[in-house]
């Protein structure tokens, strides 16, 4: 992605050059690949990490990190988003999960056939990440009910 965005940048410039060619073209596509530079820069240096623990799942991403207590998580599977053929990885809550907002929680499940999303592009398969997933939040689910 970090390429295409400099290829697209570099197009912006030459159309610039070209006065045959309208600017804002060129402005517009300089504008938006030129921002993803930083970004794709960002994720190449910080990847996104998936963290299994005794505690839980953290998912630290290019941007925010976060955790959720195996009691909270159930189901992992994959699923295919809406209009992409790439599996990302899903999971569901459980009842002891504490959100604001339920009914977003129903109408995202209904639209999209999972509560959360860890997305794809892992180095393990979505159904190779999810038994594994599965696996850990039932060794580590059943110790968490053991300690409390």
């Amino acid at each position: 992605m970090l390429i295409i965005s400099i290829i697209f940048v570099a197009a912006g410039v030459l159309i610039l050059k070209d006065p045959k060619q309208d600017p804002m073209v060129g402005y517009l596509g300089i504008a938006l690949f030129g921002l993803g530079i930083p970004i794709f820069v960002w994720r190449l240096i910080r990847p996104e990490i998936l963290i299994l623990a005794p505690d839980g799942i953290t998912w630290r991403s290019a941007f925010r990190t976060s955790h959720w207590p195996w009691s909270e998580l159930q189901s992992f599977r994959p699923y295919s988003p809406a209009g992409q053929s790439m599996k990302h990885l899903g999971f569901d809550f459980t009842d002891s999960y504490h959100t604001r907002n339920k009914h977003l929680r129903r109408t995202v499940k209904a639209i999209t056939g999972v509560e959360g999303s860890l997305g794809g592009g892992w180095e393990l398969s979505a159904a190779d990440l999810a038994d594994l997933l599965n696996k850990a939040r039932i060794k580590w689910a059943a110790s968490q009910c053991r300690n409390t």
